[in-house]
């Protein structure tokens, strides 16, 4: 997988602020962004995860502990999938 760095410049007195090294102000920007990024839509589940430097079972449970919904599904999709399972569940009997 190719990768693209970006660098930028952060104050000192940012960094002590925040009581931050710039290794944990890294994981944070990655994290928050793929956060906005997956909220906004801009990204999908998997590929936010990936830019938060995490499998998808623990970015879930990011999204989760930040209060994110991660199945928004209107009533009509909700009884299609209902519906749905229940036809597989006649199919297996």
């Amino acid at each position: 997988m190719r990768t693209e760095k970006i660098v930028f410049n952060v104050p000192e007195d940012v960094l002590a602020s925040l009581k931050e090294g710039v290794k944990g102000l890294e994981v944070d920007m990655r994290r928050f962004l793929a956060l906005q990024y997956f909220k906004d839509k801009r990204l999908s589940m998997g590929k936010a995860a990936k830019l938060a430097g995490m499998n998808r079972f623990d970015f879930m449970d990011f999204l989760a502990s930040e209060g994110v919904v991660l199945f928004d599904y209107d009533e009509s999709t909700m009884q299609e999938e209902l519906d749905g399972g229940e036809r597989i569940k006649g199919l297996s009997r």
